[in-house]
């Protein structure tokens, strides 16, 4: 929310936890109010769980199916029957892994609230559970990472209850400019990578048709 070439009348932004953005925030837009999107959150805790997963790992043999079951989310339904056996296996092992990958998934419980005060109240209890199912093994430091800094950023994330804004469809374009970069190795000028973004993006038949109706 903003209005142009007046910084200060810029009332939100939305961003991630970067220290970089805060900063610039902060030094640059001085009334401007931060949101954090939901999807930053997760994306943290997936890191934590994951390197969990990798301590964890060193010491104690996985399948690899199992590195796609912490990641992958239960409600995308996308979950082959190997990687959905690796995860029932993994929650019944009293693993460290498992105990982090219980946690992420009870983030949700935070998300589905209807004002900040649930948010807030939420937040502290969910910051507790976590800390006593974790417990004090040294492999769940990604995880206390993370909750230090969902604790740290909590105001920030409760605003996404009441914002408007989100950087959602952003994030989703930049998904869509990695894709294209990963995929467009040996393409050595910049059409050919802006060709490669609009094929990733643009569903195929729908060029098809452009074609046909020319």
């Amino acid at each position: 929310k903003q209005h142009q070439g007046q910084p200060e009348q810029i009332a939100e932004v939305v961003c991630d936890m970067s220290k970089a953005f805060l900063s610039a925030v902060d030094e640059e837009l001085p009334n401007a109010e931060v949101t954090i999107d939901w999807f930053h959150v997760v994306q943290i805790f997936n890191k934590a769980v994951d390197q969990v997963r990798k301590q964890e790992g060193k010491d104690v043999p996985q399948p690899k199916s199992r590195r796609w079951a912490v990641l992958k989310n239960l409600d995308n339904g996308d979950m082959t029957r190997s990687q959905l056996e690796a995860l029932k296996e993994l929650l019944t092992e009293e693993k460290e892994t498992g105990k982090a990958r219980l946690i992420k998934e009870k983030l949700r419980w935070i998300r589905d609230v209807k004002t900040p005060q649930q948010a807030r109240w939420r937040l502290t209890h969910y910051i507790n559970y976590a800390k006593n199912v974790l417990g004090d093994s040294p492999l769940q430091s990604p995880m206390y990472d993370a909750l230090k800094t969902l604790k740290r950023h909590s105001e920030r994330i409760v605003r996404r209850i009441t914002s408007d804004l989100t950087n959602v469809r952003l994030e989703g374009m930049n998904s869509l400019f990695q894709a294209a970069r990963a995929r467009a190795r040996g393409y050595r000028n910049t059409e050919n990578f802006i060709n490669m973004i609009y094929l990733i993006g643009s569903p195929i038949d729908a060029h098809i048709q452009s074609g046909k109706s020319t």
